[in-house]
């Protein structure tokens, strides 16, 4: 991820017995030394197999350059939680760091 950019992750589950349009909710959570951005709802899609995560502007300018910790949760309607493992990606800089219109 550039910092100042608008980017899509696209996280893949691998775990051929998980079907996320069966989840109740789905959560994904970026976390950089303490500063977390969890997105839900309206701010993903969701597919049996992976997760759509739309950044805009101004959140990819929320992190530093450096690496991000990427985690997906997800609760079932009988209660029941999961999660996948911890990825790490790069956020580069910008030269113009800066909301644009």
């Amino acid at each position: 991820m550039i910092r100042g950019t608008t980017p899509t992750f696209q996280l893949k589950i691998d775990d051929q017995t998980v079907d996320l349009t069966e989840a109740r909710n789905v959560y994904a959570t970026f976390e950089q030394r303490g500063k977390k951005l969890t997105k839900t709802g309206e701010d993903i899609e969701v597919t049996a197999k992976q997760v759509d995560v739309y950044f805009s502007q101004a959140e990819s300018l929320q992190f530093e350059t450096g690496s991000i910790d990427i985690q997906l949760n997800w609760t079932y309607s009988n209660g029941a939680r999961a999660c996948t493992d911890i990825i790490r990606v790069t956020v580069g800089e910008n030269l113009v760091p800066e909301v644009l219109e």
